[in-house]
This record gives structure tokens, sequence and C-alpha cells, in this order.
């Protein structure tokens, strides 16, 4: 038993050390998007297109689901990172040459958000075969951290400054990090039997009617999918005009944007470290829902006074709030679908949670245009507040029979 322990503690760290690296890069590369595009129009509309190129493959998420129940989810991991690597190497030879312009900067947005949508579908459904349940949410956890202290913190703070210093340099950054990754992840060995595939006659279609028919049977969630979609929309229409909110509201220069970014990894940091030691004295829905409320709170403050400290705190504690929600959410959901059926239910609860994104973000930027840049803010905290309350009491009492891992 000791022996099989530390293997399964290698192989998570392989795979906490592989999501790190490519978490950095990430972080750079998500400052230095926005800014890139900032530098070719400051139109709030305009720059909101470039997140909707990268929300909109979020809709394909379904899709994505049944693709990590067809394949080998350790080689659909690989696979993706490498693509991606290739798209950023060619962003950053266009930004070298000068050839860059705001149409290609949104078509390698799209391009990376497709990889992003099958990865993240795919590493959720991959987890299992790594990690026994008993262990499901402190890797959950841990990896939420890697991704907030790598890619929120130290990333997206040094893609401020790396970007001010040589536009290029984010970018190839970014692809050496997918390459390493890959790297990783070919060590990465499986503590559980891949989900067995359905046989080669099952059609796509009929394993996309099998996740959807899941989904729709159980209540719960449908319900958190729903959440999901409704709070995503606010969130999105938060990124969407963030850079501008920070450079021309607050007056800031550029390399400082970063710095935002790092507030909410911070409090991002402290709330999954937390989750679950909060899940086992409220319960974990309780938890969950008072850490969106949170959440929804200090984004709506962001709105209503625009003074540099309040934003970091405000930030922070929104990093807090949606760390500690989805390291729960997303654990119940690994701990409560059975294996076999992970990657096409991930698919369909991720089609309807992010797949409002695009909206948001398009909202966002004309409201932003129309209004403020405050204006956004305003609405998305309330909104997102409104959302925990409306949605506890429902939530809790189709929760109130189910024991999962924790």
């Amino acid at each position: 038993m000791t022996g099989s322990a530390t293997a399964v503690r290698g192989d998570f760290s392989r795979l906490w050390l592989a999501t790190a690296i490519s978490a950095f890069g990430d972080g750079v590369r998500y400052t230095a998007i926005p800014l890139l595009a900032l530098s070719f129009t400051t139109d709030p509309f305009r720059l909101a297109l470039v997140t909707v190129a990268m929300a909109v493959p979020l809709l394909f998420s379904a899709l994505a689901g049944v693709l990590a129940d067809m394949v080998d989810r350790r080689r659909l991991l690989i696979g993706v990172d490498l693509a991606r690597a290739a798209v950023v190497t060619v962003l950053a030879v266009l930004v070298l040459t000068g050839t860059a312009n705001l149409a290609l900067v949104c078509v390698a947005a799209a391009l990376l958000g497709l990889g992003e949508a099958v990865f993240a579908v795919g590493a959720q459904s991959f987890l299992p075969e790594v990690v026994p349940p008993s262990r499901l949410t402190a890797a959950n956890g841990r990896l939420h951290v890697a991704q907030l202290v790598f890619r929120d913190s130290l990333g997206q703070s040094a893609g401020g400054v790396v970007f001010v210093l040589f536009a290029a340099l984010p970018f190839l950054l970014d692809g050496g990090s997918f390459v390493l990754g890959v790297v990783l992840l070919l060590a990465v060995r499986r503590t559980a039997a891949p989900a067995s595939a359905p046989g080669p006659r099952v059609s796509w279609r009929a394993m996309l009617a099998e996740g959807v028919r899941y989904l729709k049977a159980d209540r719960l969630l449908t319900t958190l999918a729903v959440m999901l979609g409704v709070a995503n929309f606010f969130v999105t229409g938060i990124a969407a005009v963030e850079v501008l909110y920070v450079v021309q509201e607050l007056g800031l220069p550029k390399a400082v944007f970063g710095v935002f970014l790092a507030a909410v990894a911070v409090g991002g940091i402290a709330g999954a470290l937390l989750s679950g030691r909060l899940a086992a004295r409220m319960g974990l829905f309780v938890a969950a829902l008072t850490s969106l409320a949170f959440a929804g709170a200090a984004i709506m403050v962001l709105g209503l006074v625009g003074w540099t400290a309040t934003a970091v705190a405000g930030f922070g504690v929104f990093g807090f709030g949606t760390a500690v929600y989805q390291t729960l959410t997303v654990s119940f959901r690994q701990a409560d679908v059975p294996p076999e059926l992970l990657g096409r239910v991930n698919g369909v609860y991720r089609l309807i949670g992010t797949g409002t994104a695009p909206a948001g973000a398009l909202a966002a930027g004309a409201l932003a245009g129309a209004q403020g840049l405050r204006a956004p803010f305003l609405v998305a905290g309330a909104g997102i507040l409104l959302l925990a309350v409306v949605a506890a009491r429902p939530v809790l009492r189709m929760a109130s029979g189910r024991v999962r891992t924790s």
C-alpha cells in the first residue's frame, strides 16, 4: 500500500508540475493578449471582441466531452498542448514581424480558446484516472492553487512587464511552457484503468445524447450548470473590460495591469487551500454558495468605488470566492458522475456553464461604451450576488440527501 500511495503522489506531482508550467505561460499570455489588442484599439466594444473570440469556442465543450470519452485522455491533452504551442509561436512571429493586427489577434484567441475548451474537459475527466476518489477535492484544490500561483499571480504579473519590454516574448514563453508540459504529461501514469470507451458502432451523436440525458435527469447538476452559465456571463463581461478599467478608470500604466490579475490569484490561492476546511465546517454547498455571494459583493464594490486600493482588495475577495465555489463544485461533479460518462457529461455541463461567455463579453463592452467602465462591474456584482441568494434554497434542498466525496 505504501508503494502504491507513493506512486500516486509521484504521478500526481508530475501532473501538478505540468499544470504549473503550462499555467505560467498561460498567465503571461492572458495579460499580453489584451495589451496587444489595446495597441490596436481603445474602443470597449472592439476590445471585447478579443474576449468573444476566446469564448466562442467554449460552445464546442459538449463535443469536446464526447471526444474525451472516445480517445485516450492523456493523448488528447498532449495533442492539444502541441497544437496550442504552434498557435502561440505563429502569433509571436506575427508580432516580431509587425504584421499582427486586431483580426489576427482574434483568430489566434479563437484557436487558443478552442484548445482550452478541449483541454479543460479532458483534464477534468483525466484526473480521476490519476488519483483515487478520496483525494479528488484535495487534488483539485492543489491544481487550482497551481493555476492561481503560476498563471494568475506570477504569470499574469510578469506578463505586463514582459510585454512592455518585448511584445513577442510572452507568446514565445507560452509556447515553451506547452512543450515542457507535454514532456511531463508523457510521464504521468494512471492509478485507475482508463474509462472504457464505447464500441466503434456508437456514434458521437448517441454519446452526446447520453450525456445530455444524464445531466437532464439530475436536477442538481443541471441547476449547477445553469448557475455557472449565469455567473460566467457576468465574469466574462468583467474580463472583457478589465484592462480598460485599470488603464483608464484607475489611470494606471499598462505594466501594472498584471498586478490586479495577481490580486485575484492571491485570493484564489487562499480560497483553494481553504475550500476543503470550509466544506467540512459549513457543508459543501453552503460553503460554495456563501463564497459565490462574497465574490459578487466584491465586484459590485468595484462599480461603486474607483480607488486603487479598493480595486486590489475587491479583486482579491472575488478570487477567493470564485476559487472556493469552483473547487467544491468541480470535485462534487467528478465524484458524482460515473467515470465512463464523465467526459461527455463534463462537456455538456461546460457548454451550459460557459456558452453564455461570448454574450457576456459583448454586453459588457456595449454597456461600458454607453455608461462608463464602472457600469459592467456594478451590474455583474449585483447579478452574481443575486444568483447566490436566489439559488441557495433550491440547491441546498436538492443536495440534502446526497453524500459525495468532498
